[in-house]
């Protein structure tokens, strides 16, 4: 038997449970699927997933994406998987994957060191990026004819949206005290400035001044213009709402593009998708994520965990599974897939978009570490402190920087 544990709410594993018992029958074992709530897979402690994983019946592969992944790394959950990779069939081709997402998620396991160094620990499935979406017929009735190609200018059209098109906020923004809100249109906007989340001798750099412009620039733009529900706000909120037509613009996944041209949005056909805004210095980064398959180093039979990897992220699979929601698709061959092509032909230049941000200035932005989980939850907590209390920002960020050092000291008793 193999087992099998992900998230709900995910494109990915509805295709898993929609077609695993083709697997089954191809492969002549029984797979044991466990979905658990996304809100309990992906939160600050992992502790849900890590029970499981550690249990006396562990699962043999999971899905996880780099920052849920460097922890898990460097706790030895994680499996390598180059020698499995060698041991492919003719027909995985592992050269079809598009080479950056293989590239990311090469780690070394140690605090610090650059992705795309050490051994090969998870396969991605899907990818997102952080694009601008924005609608344009929102725009016009701001008096705007442009999308926004500065921060600046972005912060500015939000506001300009918010005052004069009635029942439409500027722009959309994820907001709670858990990592994800530093990681998506927030991170891309803060290094897009220049800024970082460590300094050179491997600091928090969350007090810097250039940090602080940044987040200056940010908090008064979401008190203006963006979500009226924030500091709160679920990627799925998030994702709903600009689908009901709440928002003129969101920096974000572009995955969410499966949401934005559903049948049931209000939105389909009228978003068209760019590059994310530069920052003052015409600097432009894009944060970048990847959900993937990784093989539980518990794993008690880590060849048949293989074969239902390498069956679950096959060419074939992938581009079914692409057609039926889940984005990005990792594989060229599926980029090139007739029937893909003619589905994302619909989405206002979609696709081009986004393997342009993904070939040019999309990386996975934070430095790698086991900990970075933990620094991530300080990072939002404090971002959703500072939202609270505006004037308190510089003493807020200054003080968790302090944490943040404390807790990768080791002083953990300190720093919480």
């Amino acid at each position: 038997m193999v087992r099998f544990i992900g998230p709900d709410n995910d494109a990915y594993v509805a295709s898993l449970m929609r077609h695993v018992k083709e697997y089954e029958e191809l492969a002549g074992e029984t797979v044991a699927l466990e979905i658990i709530p996304e809100t309990d897979y992906v939160t600050n402690s992992l502790d849900a997933l890590r029970g499981r994983l550690r249990g006396e019946s562990p699962p043999d592969v999971f899905v996880s994406g780099p920052v849920s992944m460097w922890k898990l790394a460097g706790e030895g959950i994680v499996e390598p998987l180059d020698a499995y990779l060698d041991t492919c069939g003719d027909d995985y081709r592992p050269d079809d994957f598009l080479p950056s997402l293989l590239e990311i998620n090469r780690w070394t396991g140690r605090r610090g060191d650059a992705l795309g160094t050490g051994p090969l620990l998870e396969i991605p499935v899907n990818w997102e990026t952080y694009n601008l979406a924005y609608l344009p017929d929102v725009l016009e009735k701001a008096g705007l004819s442009e999308p926004p190609s500065t921060w600046e200018e972005y912060f500015a059209a939000a506001a300009r949206i918010t005052e004069r098109v009635p029942g439409v906020r500027g722009f959309a923004q994820r907001g709670s005290d858990t990592w994800h809100t530093m990681y998506t249109g927030y991170a891309t906007q803060v290094w897009s400035y220049g800024a970082t989340d460590f300094d050179s001798a491997g600091r928090s750099a969350l007090a810097g001044p250039t940090m602080l412009a940044a987040t200056r620039d940010f908090l008064k733009a979401a008190q203006v213009a963006g979500p009226a529900r924030f500091p709160d706000g679920h990627w799925l909120d998030v994702a709903r709402d600009f689908a009901a037509g709440q928002y003129g613009m969101i920096v974000d996944s572009d995955h969410y593009v499966a949401f934005f041209e559903g049948a049931e949005s209000a939105v389909r056909g009228r978003v068209a998708y760019t590059r994310p805004p530069t920052g003052p210095g015409g600097g432009r980064e894009a944060n970048m994520w990847t959900w993937s398959l990784v093989m539980n180093s518990a794993s008690q039979d880590k060849a048949a965990a293989w074969r239902f990897i390498e069956w679950a992220s096959s060419p074939a699979f992938l581009a079914r599974a692409a057609l039926e929601g889940n984005m990005n698709p990792t594989r060229q061959s599926t980029w090139d897939d007739d029937a893909y092509q003619a589905e994302a032909a619909k989405w206002n230049g979609y696709g081009d978009t986004s393997l342009e941000i993904l070939r040019t200035t999309a990386r996975v932005l934070p430095t790698p570490m086991p900990e970075y989980l933990d620094v991530a939850s300080m990072w939002s907590a404090a971002i959703v402190e500072a939202y609270k209390q505006p004037d308190a920002l510089e003493q807020v960020f200054s003080e968790t920087a302090s944490r943040i050092d404390r807790f990768l000291s080791g002083d953990r008793t300190s720093a919480s």
